[in-house]
């Protein structure tokens, strides 16, 4: 079963959308951290096959959390996840090493990026693909 860890600071959203995406995506949420530098301290541990990350984070940002990822851990892609319906900001997280970025409310668009990212493909959601 694919691992999964989800750096999220919004307690409410971690336990809902872990819940989702083991329900309705077989996946298996790891870890959950509330910051970049918890994210970090936790992959050795945890080992994920991917790290969904929220852009908005207290201190390093995703998009800094997802460089900083890319660097340390080449072999762990890592999706960028948001409520930031923006162009900028998918540039930003692609150069910075995310292979996707999903929009936080579109659930299946959040599973369907997993899957794309898992086998090696790079993912935005299709609310993005229209802007």
């Amino acid at each position: 079963m694919t691992s999964l860890l989800l750096v999220e600071d919004h307690p409410i959203v971690a336990k809902t959308l872990s819940r989702i995406l083991e329900q309705k995506g077989n996946l298996h949420v790891a870890a959950v951290a509330s910051t970049a530098e918890e994210a970090l301290t936790k992959i050795p541990a945890v080992n994920p096959d991917l790290a969904l990350v929220d852009v908005s984070l207290p201190k390093m940002s995703g998009i800094e959390l997802a460089a900083v990822l890319h660097e340390k851990f080449p072999g762990l892609p890592c999706l960028i996840l948001t409520g930031h319906v923006s162009q900028h900001y998918v540039q930003l997280s692609l150069e910075a090493g995310a292979r996707g970025y999903v929009i936080k409310d579109n659930v299946m668009g959040i599973l369907e990026g997993i899957q794309h990212v898992l086998k090696g493909e790079i993912y935005i959601s299709e609310e993005l693909r229209r802007a």
